[in-house]
C-alpha cells in the first residue's frame, strides 16, 4: 500500500511540474526586413545616411521579432479531468497524458524595416540593384549615364529598369597631382595625355567618372585601377602621375595631409565641356577648401541619386518604398541625422535627365 501511495504522489508531482514547464525551441524570425539598400564604405556619407534612414523607420515600421515556443500540457477530458495512461499495475493510478502545443511569442526585439549593406562603391551598387534581393541603392548619376552609353553597344539594356527615387546632393571631382614647374609635369588637364592616371578601383564610382570624362573629352591617358588609400603612395613614388577622386570637399585626407605632402600636392581644373555640363554641375574648389592650393580650381560635381529598379517589383515593394520615403521626408531634418539631409528636397532636379519612380513622385 505504501509503494502504491508513493507512486501516486510521484505522478501528481510530475503532473504539476510538467504542466508549468515551457520550453523555447526552434527559435526563428517570422519576418525579415522589407527593403534592402546598398550604400558605400562604412563611415562614408552614403552609409551614414542609410543608417539614418534605418533609424528613422525603426520606431514606426520596425517589425516585432518572434520565436516559436513549445509547451507541454496535461490532456483533459470533457469533464476537465486529467486523462491518464494505463495503470502501472493493477489497482494503481496511470500517469497523466501530455500534449505539446506550439505558438509564437514576441521576444521584445525589433527587426529593422530597412537592411543596410555597405559596398565597394557606386558601380558595385549599380550591379547589385539589377539583381533580386536589393530594392534600393545609392548611385552616381554619371554611372547611369556611362552605362546608358554602353547599353547602345549591347543587346541587354542594363539601365532600362532603373528609376530615380530621390536626388541626394553632389560630390566634387578632384584630379590630384604633384606641383611642377617644368614642361614635363602636369599643370593643366591637357597634360594628362599619355600619363598614368589612377582612376579608383573597378567597383568605385570614381572609376566610372574618370572613364566617362575620358570618353567625352577624347583625352588619352593610361588608366591605372588603384583605390584611393593607395593612390598617394603611388603618386609620390612615381607609379602614377595623377589620380581622380570623387568626394565632398574638403576631402578629409586631402585637407589633413601632412605639411610635407601639402607642399607637393596640387589640383588641376577640368575645362568646360558641353556634354560634361549636362552630366555634372560646374563648381569651384577654392583656396579656403584646401589651404595648400595656390589658386581656385574649376571642376565639376557628381550628383548622387537614391534609385530603385523595376526588375522584380510588385505592389508590396512599391508600398514599402512609399512608406520609407514618407518617413524620411517627415524626419530627415532631425539633428540626429547627417547634415547633408538638410540640403535634400523632395522635388525633381531638372538637370537629371532620367525617369523618376512614379510612387516617389507622389511625395514631391
Amino acid at each position: 500500500m505504501k509503494s502504491k501511495f508513493t507512486i501516486f504522489l510521484a505522478v501528481i508531482l510530475i503532473s504539476i511540474l510538467f504542466g508549468n514547464i515551457t520550453m523555447a525551441q526552434n527559435a526563428s524570425d517570422v519576418e525579415a526586413p522589407k527593403l534592402t539598400i546598398v550604400t558605400g564604405f562604412v563611415g562614408g556619407s552614403n552609409y551614414q545616411m542609410a543608417m539614418d534612414m534605418q533609424r528613422m523607420t525603426r520606431k514606426e515600421l520596425g517589425i516585432p521579432k518572434y520565436k516559436i515556443v513549445t509547451e507541454s500540457k496535461a490532456v483533459l477530458n470533457a469533464k476537465g479531468d486529467t486523462v491518464r495512461e494505463e495503470p502501472i499495475e493493477d489497482g494503481g493510478i496511470g500517469a497523466p497524458k501530455f500534449e505539446t502545443i506550439e505558438h509564437t511569442v514576441a521576444t521584445g526585439d525589433t527587426i529593422n524595416f530597412l537592411k543596410v549593406l555597405d559596398s565597394e562603391g557606386s558601380y558595385y551598387n549599380f550591379i547589385k540593384i539589377n539583381k533580386s534581393g536589393t530594392e534600393l541603392a545609392f548611385i552616381q548619376y554619371d554611372v547611369l549615364l556611362f552605362e546608358a552609353m554602353q547599353d547602345l553597344k549591347r543587346s541587354y539594356k542594363k539601365t532600362d529598369g532603373i528609376r530615380v527615387l530621390l536626388p541626394m546632393g553632389s560630390e566634387q571631382i578632384h584630379i590630384i597631382t604633384l606641383k611642377s614647374d617644368d614642361k614635363k609635369g602636369i599643370t593643366k588637364f591637357a597634360d594628362l595625355k599619355g600619363k598614368k592616371v589612377g582612376i579608383g578601383s573597378s567597383l568605385m564610382g570614381t572609376n566610372i567618372t574618370s572613364k566617362y570624362i575620358k570618353e567625352v573629352t577624347g583625352m588619352k591617358w593610361e588608366d591605372v585601377e588603384i583605390p584611393f588609400d593607395k593612390s598617394f603612395k603611388a603618386l609620390f613614388n612615381g607609379s602614377i602621375d595623377a589620380f581622380f577622386y570623387v568626394g565632398a570637399k574638403p576631402v578629409k585626407d586631402l585637407a589633413n595631409a601632412t605639411p610635407s605632402m601639402k607642399n607637393k600636392l596640387t589640383l588641376i581644373s577640368i575645362p568646360q565641356n558641353e556634354t560634361l555640363d549636362k552630366a555634372y554641375q560646374k563648381v569651384t574648389i577654392t583656396t579656403e577648401d584646401y589651404k595648400w592650393l595656390s589658386e581656385n580650381i574649376e571642376t565639376y560635381a557628381v550628383r548622387s541619386l537614391l534609385v530603385t529598379s523595376l526588375n522584380g517589383h510588385n505592389a508590396e515593394i512599391e508600398a514599402n518604398i512609399q512608406k520609407l520615403l514618407q518617413i524620411v521626408k517627415d524626419k530627415k531634418g532631425s539633428d540626429q541625422n547627417h547634415p547633408n539631409w538638410k540640403m535634400i528636397e523632395f522635388k525633381k532636379d531638372d538637370s537629371i535627365d532620367w525617369e523618376y519612380y512614379p510612387a516617389a513622385l507622389k511625395l514631391y
